[in-house]
């Protein structure tokens, strides 16, 4: 653990994209092909549009995870502050991890552990009391660390087919 963390800006938004397609990639293999995952080029240039609103219009902070001789780039995350919906009364903001993506040959090694420490800090500042995070099902490992992070399950998002009502 304690990997160098600092806060990234608008112009760190590039090198994120060996990141994202990892994360993408990530998501084909533990789907199993069961649903269809964006060509990872494609969903970069998605993604880049929406970090770079978020971060222009300060709705998004941005946490880069390096090694501790600053050299390598081993992850980040992507935290969004938005309003809750109607429904809960989690007061007149939440925070959501967007993203969380780590090198796999980083992965276990705590990096994911010191960005979800620094985005819990940056809500702490803010004064910020909730924050929700969502992964694909599939993703175990992922589950585990959001678990031992504090998260529970509290709303169940479900996807089907319109014309099957299958994945």
């Amino acid at each position: 653990m304690g990997h160098a963390i600092r806060r990234g800006a608008l112009g760190d938004v590039e090198q994120l994209r060996p990141l994202w397609v990892s994360m993408v990639e990530h998501h084909r293999e533990v789907s199993g092909r069961a649903w269809p995952v964006r060509n990872a080029n494609d969903a970069w240039r998605r993604r880049r549009e929406e970090y770079v609103a978020w971060l222009g219009d300060g709705t998004g902070t941005l946490f880069l995870a390096g090694a501790r001789d600053g050299r390598a780039l081993l992850g980040y995350a992507m935290l969004k502050v938005h309003a809750p919906g109607a429904t809960w009364d989690l007061s007149d903001e939440v925070g959501e991890l967007e993203s969380l993506a780590v090198l796999p040959e980083a992965r276990g090694a705590g990096v994911g552990t010191d960005l979800i420490g620094a985005c819990r800090e940056e809500l702490r500042r803010r004064g910020i009391e909730y924050w929700a995070v969502a992964y694909v099902e599939a993703n175990l490992g992922a589950q585990r660390l959001y678990e031992r992070e504090g998260f529970r399950s509290y709303y169940r998002n479900m996807l089907g087919r319109v014309d099957r009502g299958e994945p």
